[in-house]
């Protein structure tokens, strides 16, 4: 099922259609073009082909737009709307928030900035059964899962599609899914990891309040990093790029990562430092910098893939404890 999101081309489209009728050599072909295949499917991936009660396993619900045809980020910037997921799940069934991969910045028609996928993607949850199992449950349940996504070419359509995940109950062990275990195994290195379990680095972050500013409406957020000690790594990433997110009320404005006061650096036992400065305004009421977050990515250049050994990394906002 497919919907047509609101585009300017496509109004301008449409009022000519609305006036000239079919004098439009072109109309048939665009409304075909809608009325055909959907640009987007689904596909889901589990690690396991047989769980244990109370046991989490991993799965991977795909998301494929076609060639041509993107999607979006959980945070998309200008605009975009990122896949939801909805699970029909048994009952005591618990899954979590999903989690998703390292996206890139693609720069849309009218100049607009949007932070998504070009390609397949795929979102990553963990599912935990019921820790309560009697014998009179089914030996073999099927899972409804239904994917609202939004995908973008020169228009963006919404569209819905629909899978379910089948699998059986173990009674002494967990039987794994070779293929769903080698979809998720191939794309572990593209999500983040949080800023604790980057090893090798340390990060520092201030928040400055525009003065006066109660509540606070305006503000600076200065995110740090580097290595730790003679941490020498392969593959030394060219340069960051940083993806914030996480507030639900105002603006970031976008920034480049830049290197920071390296003698200093050096001087304190650290080889390498960068420096992210975002601007932040039209806050809600009740911000906190606590809501903040930021994606780095390390990118090696030219070469294509993730830098080996050096995963991108998710930093939150400093907490009450941390705030200056």
């Amino acid at each position: 099922m497919m919907l047509l999101k609101s585009h300017p081309l496509l109004l301008i489209l449409l009022l000519s259609m609305a006036i000239f009728g079919s004098g439009l050599p072109a109309q048939d072909s665009v409304l075909d073009q809608f009325e055909a295949e959907d640009p987007c499917s689904i596909g889901i991936f589990s690690s396991v082909k047989q769980f244990q009660p109370g046991v989490p396993f991993q799965v991977g619900v795909l998301i494929k737009p076609l060639p041509g045809w993107h999607g979006y980020w959980h945070s998309s910037r200008d605009g975009g709307d990122a896949p939801e997921v909805i699970w029909s799940l048994p009952e005591g069934w618990k899954v979590s928030a999903a989690d998703f991969p390292v996206p890139k910045r693609m720069v849309e028609e009218g100049d607009l900035i949007s932070i998504g996928y070009n390609k397949p993607f795929l979102l990553r949850f963990n599912l935990t059964p019921s820790s309560r199992s009697n014998d009179d449950d089914p030996s073999k349940i099927s899972i409804p899962v239904k994917v609202i996504w939004q995908v973008c070419e020169k228009v963006c359509i919404y569209g819905k599609s629909e899978t379910e995940l089948s699998i059986s109950r173990g009674d002494e062990s967990i039987t794994m899914d070779t293929g769903g275990s080698s979809m998720l195994a191939g794309w572990r290195d593209r999500y983040p990891v949080a800023a604790a379990k980057a090893r090798g680095f340390h990060f520092e972050q201030q928040w400055i309040p525009q003065p006066g500013s109660t509540p606070i409406r305006k503000g600076t957020w200065v995110v740090r990093w580097s290595r730790q000690g003679n941490d020498r790594r392969p593959a030394v990433p060219l340069q960051w790029i940083a993806f914030p997110h996480g507030i639900e009320e105002g603006l970031i404005s976008e920034a480049k990562v830049v290197r920071w006061n390296r003698q200093a650096s050096i001087e304190n036992g650290r080889s390498v430092g960068w420096q992210v400065q975002f601007q932040l305004e039209e806050l809600g009421v009740g911000f906190h910098p606590g809501q903040l977050a930021v994606t780095l990515v390390p990118s090696p250049g030219k070469a294509a893939g993730p830098v080996p050994g050096m995963p991108a990394v998710t930093l939150v906002g400093p907490q009450k404890k941390d705030q200056k």
